[in-house]
C-alpha cells in the first residue's frame, strides 16, 4: 500500500535488482491514487481534493519524488482500492490469520482478495503493515464489512 511512496519505492528498488521479474503493485485508496497515477502518466501528479478513506494513513495526493523515481524504474503499476473491499480484508485477515490490520494495513491484502492483480500460478507476497487502529474503530469496521 502507497501514501508517499518511500516504503515501496524501497521495496521496489530491492526486487528490481535482486529479482528483476518480481512484479511490484502499489495499491491505494480510490481517490489518493497519486502513484498509480503519476505512473500511468511518467510525471508525478497532485490528485485533486476528493472524499475520504477509511485508509487514512494512504491519503497522500501524490507521490514524493525520490520514491517516484524508484517505483518508475522498477515498473511498478497501481492498483486501487475502496473502503468495503478493505473493511472485508480486515475481517478476513481478523478471523482466518488473527491479524489485526488498520485499514492503510488491509490496503493491499484488499487488493488481492478483489482480484486486482493476476496471481494464477504465482508466488505472491502482501506487505500488510500497521496494526494503528482502536478498538472502536476496529468493531466499527468490522460490523460494516
Amino acid at each position: 500500500s502507497v501514501g508517499g511512496g518511500g516504503l515501496i519505492g524501497g521495496v521496489s528498488l530491492a526486487f528490481h535488482y535482486q529479482s528483476p521479474k518480481t512484479e511490484v503493485i502499489a495499491v491505494e485508496p480510490e481517490g489518493f491514487n497519486g502513484m498509480g497515477s503519476s505512473l500511468a502518466h511518467g510525471a508525478i501528479e497532485t490528485m485533486p481534493i476528493g472524499p475520504k478513506s477509511i485508509c487514512d494513513g494512504l491519503m497522500a495526493r501524490k507521490p514524493g519524488e525520490a520514491p517516484f523515481a524508484a517505483v518508475s524504474a522498477a515498473g511498478v503499476r497501481g492498483v486501487t482500492v475502496d473502503d468495503t473491499s478493505v473493511r472485508r480484508a480486515m475481517k478476513i485477515a481478523f478471523e482466518r490469520m488473527k491479524l489485526v490490520l488498520e485499514p492503510s494495513g488491509a490496503a493491499s491484502l484488499a487488493a488481492l482478495l478483489g482480484g486486482k492483480v493476476n496471481v494464477a500460478g504465482k508466488t505472491v507476497l502482501v506487505v500488510a503493515t500497521g496494526g494503528n487502529v482502536s478498538l472502536a474503530d476496529f468493531m466499527a469496521h468490522m460490523n460494516n464489512a
